[in-house]
């Protein structure tokens, strides 16, 4: 049994910024209002949800908002005693948390690490870039608070990555994006375009703040910096899951995956919905306190929901590269009817066609290596001379192929 992503909305919509591109914005109630969850709602929740899970060994959980780090560090405390108080031996929590960083300090990072919470920050790029958009209320920009939390969470080697929202204000900047995130040694990247829509109005066609060219050309720019010298040395997520599409891994990323399971996202009240860009009630499941989880997750409603990128375009069924696109994410998709390719298209097609052959490659290489490790397993761990041909079965000398020391630098090929 594959395990149950769970996404919380720790606040709702409460928020201590006040960034203009943010999609969660209003509440259900069509306004921010100061909610918690509770830990009555967790302390009703973990015990099911454990038992739930329990076959996949494997409870995937992320605290999102708003800004979830307003529910203050005694209730993540609180959460960490009952996933341990309710999880069945021997699985294996993973927690994540989507912060905007700016309350974060030593005694938040202590904690994340002495938990192994996985912490994901907003940056977007430089002080002059990152600024220019994500403001306090008092339009006070938030750079230099987020980076002394970066400094905290790195004393404390807080396990860290960084996704930075694409809008107009860095959508050329590729380059300088590269090089920031390069020189502060931020190695594990996500970018995403920003896009003018509410998650509470899930049928309404969205209006966005980057446009297809645009964006196609950020995706070529920052996939030539990050392929460099054919051994990434930063993980950049959609050249990650490309990799593994070409591969034939399942893809982790809901966009570019067979169907929209992404898992569930529960509200401050309990609600439960199937996706954070569909929080509304054509599409709610259920609600904790009175609804079982099985028949939530299990439901009609979510089955539905699962099954929302199907029947694909036509442009898309015939398109070279379905395989890799998947058909994107439909709540980009142009018509409400799910009838054309998604906003992004050309994006897409960019960006494919660009990387297409350097990602195999890189795939290429990616077996070799495996089949190196198969080979020193085998045979007791030997290290091969530099001059003896490879054993991964590539033809060259081992020096030039899997004994490369780049290899060592690149976290494609580290071996945990």
């Amino acid at each position: 049994m594959p395990p149950l992503n769970v996404m919380f909305k720790t606040v709702s919509s409460d928020c201590n910024l006040d960034c203009g591109y943010c999609y969660y914005r209003q509440s259900l109630e069509g306004e921010r209002l100061q909610r918690r969850i509770d830990l009555s709602l967790l302390e009703r929740f973990f015990p099911v949800y454990m038992d739930y899970i329990a076959d996949a060994h494997q409870a995937n959980l992320s605290w999102q908002g708003g800004e979830p780090t307003l529910a203050g560090l005694d209730f993540f405390r609180g959460v960490a005693e009952l996933e341990a108080k309710y999880a069945h031996p021997p699985t294996v929590i993973s927690n994540a948390v989507q912060t905007n960083a700016v309350l974060l300090d030593d005694r938040w990072a202590e904690f994340f690490a002495a938990y192994r919470f996985l912490v994901g920050v907003s940056l977007d790029g430089p002080q002059e870039i990152h600024d220019m958009v994500r403001k306090d209320r008092g339009g006070h920009g938030s750079f230099r608070r987020v980076m002394a939390s970066i400094d905290a969470l790195r004393k404390h080697k807080v396990d860290l990555n960084i996704l930075c929202v694409v809008g107009p204000h860095n959508v050329r900047q590729a380059g300088d994006l590269m090089r920031f995130f390069r020189n502060e040694g931020l190695n594990y990247l996500q970018f995403i375009p920003a896009m003018n829509f509410q998650s509470t109005e899930p049928d309404k066609t969205a209006a966005y703040l980057v446009n297809p060219e645009e964006y196609g050309r950020l995706l070529v720019e920052l996939f030539d910096g990050w392929y460099g010298n054919g051994i990434p040395v930063a993980s950049i997520r959609i050249f990650d899951n490309l990799l593994q599409s070409f591969l034939g891994l399942n893809n982790d990323l809901c966009v570019h995956g067979e169907s929209c399971d992404s898992g569930i996202v529960v509200e401050a009240n309990g609600d439960v919905f199937p996706c954070d860009f569909y929080i509304h009630r054509e599409w709610q499941s259920g609600n904790i306190y009175r609804d079982s989880l099985k028949g939530m997750v299990e439901g009609e409603k979510r089955r539905q929901f699962i099954g929302r990128k199907q029947p694909l375009p036509p442009a898309c069924q015939a398109c070279e590269w379905l395989k890799l696109c998947k058909g994107e994410c439909p709540r980009n998709r142009l018509s409400v009817a799910v009838s054309a390719p998604t906003y992004f298209c050309e994006s897409y097609k960019t960006l494919f066609a660009h990387a297409s052959g350097r990602i195999q490659l890189l795939g290429e290489r990616l077996r070799n290596y495996r089949r190196y490790l198969d080979w020193q397993s085998a045979n007791s761990g030997r290290i091969p001379g530099r001059n003896e041909f490879c054993p991964c079965g590539s033809s060259r000398k081992y020096k030039s192929c899997c004994g490369d020391p780049a290899l060592s630098s690149s976290y494609l090929f580290r071996v945990e």
